[in-house]
């Protein structure tokens, strides 16, 4: 008999916008489709529950119909309960509506796969003593409602469910204006909480903003990375305040969250898709110029998904170069750099000790984990 109660919402068009420099989803889905995007947040939702077949005589996952939850929760091979129906487009309300019935029903824990905008819609939906936790799928995940990578997510929800002392911790529903953000502006903002299961290892938190004096240190790690560069080596630079000073130093035009491509100092590609990165690295030496997020520890799958799966296996871990301001690196205390590219090969790849630039000549390694 199936005991345990697990309810589940996929917001299918999470994360659509990333790999095509949209910078979000919201409002730009049939454009980014458009432009060749895939969706990956039914595939992040299976990954992470085919991770808990430990409980499989005693768990049914209750969701909404087709892509809602149910399309991945028969991927994973999980009894199924639905309860909610959608039009074929489905929408934000659609998202509160069935968070609200699976806490009137009083699951054992909400999973939700999608970015900070689903964790707004499913704090609207829920009581706040419900368990939740987020599987990450979108494209910037500034709250601290998400688990580090789908196989954490999976990981942290079997542990939870099989404890018998199921301990919870309010944490941060954050999100951005994505409209501001294509704009430049970033200026993320604290909506809410939620009940998420406790684990500082499997749990992202939430940013860590950066400090005074920042921008200085970020200034030497400019000039030593530009002084650095090589001839006839395509440099690929990734969104962030540390990465930003490097494209001021190299000139006008760069952009501030997107990823940028150039060659001999001059831009190459401005504001570059998956695909463009994927195809100006063919045949070529590259390098790929990264930050870390503060508090998280993320340097791939959080707002830079342009840096594909494909693309990091063609660079390997020796052709990438973190670049962090020795306050961002306390801010991880001691936690690993990430890297979230929902491709096995790749984030094996990216396992081990990464180059760290932190100051002018200023070297040092850090640890990359899968999750």
């Amino acid at each position: 008999m199936n005991t345990l109660r697990v309810g589940l919402i996929v917001n299918p068009i999470a994360g659509l916008g990333g790999a095509v420099s949209l910078k979000g989803s919201d409002g730009v889905a049939d454009e980014a489709l458009a432009r060749g995007a895939i969706p990956q947040s039914e595939a992040r939702a299976t990954e992470a529950l085919s991770l808990m077949r430990q409980l499989a005589e005693a768990l049914t996952v209750i969701t909404g119909a087709g892509p809602l939850g149910e399309d991945a929760a028969m991927e994973a091979g999980w009894p199924v309960e639905v309860i909610y129906h959608a039009p074929v487009r489905t929408t934000a309300q659609d998202t509160v509506q069935l968070a609200r019935r699976l806490s009137t029903l009083r699951v054992d824990l909400l999973l939700f796969a999608g970015g900070d905008g689903t964790a707004r819609d499913v704090a609207d939906g829920v009581d706040d003593w419900l368990p939740v936790l987020g599987i990450p799928a979108g494209v910037k995940m500034h709250s601290g409602v998400f688990a580090t990578t789908p196989k954490a997510a999976g990981l942290l929800a079997l542990g939870f469910l099989r404890s018998t002392a199921r301990r919870v911790a309010k944490q941060e529903v954050m999100d951005l204006d994505e409209g501001a953000v294509r704009d430049g502006h970033i200026n993320p903002m604290l909506y809410g909480y939620l009940s998420v299961p406790e684990n500082p290892r499997l749990l992202q938190g939430r940013k860590v903003s950066a400090v005074a004096g920042d921008s200085v240190a970020a200034e030497a790690i400019a000039a030593s990375v530009v002084d650095e560069m090589e001839p006839d080596v395509v440099y690929l630079i990734g969104p962030g305040s540390t990465t930003w000073a490097v494209k001021r130093v190299l000139g006008d035009h760069a952009s501030l969250l997107g990823v940028d491509a150039y060659l001999n100092r001059q831009l190459l590609v401005r504001d570059a898709t998956a695909a463009q990165l994927e195809a100006i690295t063919t045949g070529r030496p590259a390098r790929a110029l990264v930050t870390c997020i503060g508090g998280q520890g993320h340097i791939f799958g959080r707002g830079n998904q342009q840096f594909s799966g494909t693309l990091v296996r063609r660079l390997g871990r020796a052709n990438v170069r973190v670049l962090a301001t020795p306050s961002k690196l306390q801010s991880l205390s001691g936690r690993p750099f990430i890297a979230d590219l929902h491709d096995p090969e790749a984030e094996k790849e990216m396992s081990g000790y990464v180059e760290v630039v932190s100051g002018y000549r200023s070297r040092a390694y850090y640890r990359c984990e899968a999750t």
